[in-house]
């Protein structure tokens, strides 16, 4: 429950408003008071009547009385009818103000978590948290305030009117409300259970979906359409078995509520024909004071059917500060400072280890180190597996060294800010991921706000302009998720492009030429070549073609630079760059 109530403090900045909704019920419950009350009334009156007059129509100023009690009636109906618009509609502009907020929070803190957390998730079952788990959790601001102050409002007054009319009455009414407490101790706790359950399944089969629709052609391809049907019907089994113990459980928790009510009420009934009988109460006090039981126990009702959702919003609200409450592994140190890099940086690896966060950790780096001068082209080589991409990843810090350190002209990577640093790379991964949305907007991803003539000097040096003046709309040419539409050239000209308008002083740039047809690939590397002038530039080449005109190869094996100068060099040496030549030449 502590997640609860740390949930619900986001919506203290809309108390006032939170405040108004409550003030709005409390004024709703209040007018619904009269309704017993004008009931017992009038049926008093009307017995009085006959009783005394001995007919069966009514005198004028037994209809009087009526008439003003109906007149006070009406006025209260009118009045609540307006106060329930407000009543319903504050609570659901509060809940969506608060949905909005943590929604952003979290999405912004996820954001920031570390490569490590996000290797580890699936991409849909992260989504299902920001998008699934908040709404689910939405139902906290609704039915954890609301709904339940207005409940016990309104049970606290109702109590107070009924041992105000006649307290041992009353007494005998609340006898069953422990039936109520019973009932919701003992179903609390596998509530919540299947509600976490249901929350769970629901995450892993997004999960699921949403990576295999991401590799739609390879299912398609290998014919796995039915074999992923079956993943997805054992997925969507087990979310119905978790929904129907839920359901279930809601269920009992919901008759334990009307059992509740309808045995109250029917206490009170027997109670009031006893008292009747003894003379000590009117007809129309018994059904003002059955009417008032009524209006007791429907909080009860209301409370015992919520109460599932309310348990479901309680797991979601865990699951949501399960991710709020992972703290960033790579973080500004205390007292970083701005990497202010005014040219090209010279970069130095001082002995560096590095084995990723798994269970049984291996190590990938062993005290690698090597210095790269200001404005050079590095070009890494080496067998698969071997390192090289990890070691590029250290260099923005998408995760952090065990051992040793990286310094850029001088500064060690982990004192500088981590935005200020990821501010002076610019990297162009082996398979570049284009957003739905423009060309252009795809290219303004470099630098927001760029000018027109800033992205047509991008893409055209990045070799991109001609074939994009080609499409149908040119820059503003609708591109579906992952570049869908365009050739794998084309899609690798645009992220170069958007390295050309972040213009860093650093480049990293992984295989950027594997997979690619020969003219795309000459169009590539002019590109490169450009856009690598005046920077420091990496780039893992398993085309050595990449690699011979780097000022520097290194060769990395096992983790280990084994190898290091200029093409060749290490032709003359030998070595493992000498066999990589041999065999890709011949």
């Amino acid at each position: 429950m502590r997640n609860l109530w740390r949930f619900l403090a986001y919506a203290r900045p809309y108390r006032k408003v939170m405040i108004i909704a409550l003030i709005a019920s409390l004024l709703r419950m209040v007018m619904s008071t009269y309704m017993p009350y004008y009931v017992g009334k009038v049926v008093d009156f009307a017995d009085a009547a006959f009783r005394v007059t001995g007919r069966t129509m009514l005198a004028d100023e037994a209809w009087q009385k009526i008439a003003v009690l109906t007149g006070v009636f009406l006025g209260l109906l009118v009045m609540h009818a307006i106060v329930t618009v407000g009543r319903l509609h504050l609570p659901q502009r509060a809940s969506a103000s608060v949905i909005r907020d943590i929604r952003y929070q979290l999405f912004a803190h996820v954001q920031r978590l570390s490569l490590g957390f996000h290797a580890a998730r699936p991409s849909g079952a992260i989504a299902s948290r920001v998008i699934t788990d908040v709404a689910t959790a939405q139902q906290a601001i609704e039915l954890g305030i609301i709904v339940t102050c207005q409940g016990v409002l309104q049970m606290i007054t109702i109590a107070c009117i009924m041992l105000a009319i006649n307290w041992p009455w009353a007494l005998v009414s609340f006898a069953v409300l422990p039936l109520f407490l019973i009932t919701t101790r003992l179903l609390s706790r596998p509530l919540r259970t299947a509600s976490r359950h249901m929350l769970e399944s629901t995450e892993q089969m997004s999960g699921h979906v949403h990576e295999r629709f991401g590799m739609i052609r390879e299912v398609q391809s290998f014919g796995a359409e039915h074999a992923e049907q079956a993943r997805v019907l054992e997925h969507t089994e087990q979310l119905r078995t978790h929904a129907l113990r839920h359901s279930l459980l809601t269920g009992l928790l919901t008759a334990g509520g009307e059992a509740t009510r309808f045995l109250g009420l029917a206490i009170v009934l027997l109670a009031g024909v006893y008292f009747a009988s003894i003379e000590q109460v009117s007809i129309g006090a018994i059904m003002m004071f059955y009417l008032y039981t009524d209006r007791l126990f429907t909080p009860v009702q209301w409370m015992t059917g919520s109460y599932g959702q309310l348990q479901s919003a309680v797991s979601a609200t865990e699951r949501i500060f399960e991710f709020l409450d992972t703290e960033p592994k790579i973080q500004n140190t205390p007292g970083a400072t701005l990497l202010e890099l005014g040219a090209a940086p010279t970069v130095r690896f001082e002995d560096v280890r590095f084995s990723y966060p798994v269970d049984k950790p291996q190590i990938v780096l062993k005290d690698l180190s090597f210095e790269i001068p200001a404005g050079s082209r590095v070009a890494l080589v080496g067998p698969s597996g071997g390192g090289k991409t990890t070691t590029l990843s250290l260099l923005p810090r998408f995760y952090d060294v065990q051992g040793g350190r990286i310094l850029i002209d001088g500064h060690e990577v982990r004192d500088v800010t981590v935005r200020s640093l990821r501010k002076a790379i610019g990297l162009v991964p082996q398979e570049p991921v284009l957003f739905s949305g423009t060309i252009r907007e795809n290219i303004l991803y470099g630098r927001q706000g760029a000018s027109e003539n800033d992205i047509l000097h991008a893409a055209t040096a990045a070799n991109a302009h001609d074939f994009i003046m080609e499409q149908e709309s040119g820059y503003d040419t609708v591109v579906g998720e992952r570049g869908v539409g365009l050739s794998g050239g084309q899609i690798q000209r645009i992220a170069i492009a958007r390295a050309f308008l972040k213009n860093p002083p650093i480049l990293i740039m992984d295989e950027p030429t594997s997979n690619l047809d020969a003219i795309s690939e000459s169009l590539i590397l002019e590109a490169i070549d450009r856009l690598a002038e005046g920077r420091t530039t990496f780039v893992v080449a398993h085309r050595l073609s990449v690699a011979r005109s780097a000022d520097m190869i290194l060769v990395i094996e096992d983790g280990r630079l084994v190898e290091q100068g200029h093409h060749d060099d290490l032709l003359e040496r030998g070595g493992i760059y000498a066999d990589l030549w041999r065999r890709q030449v011949g």
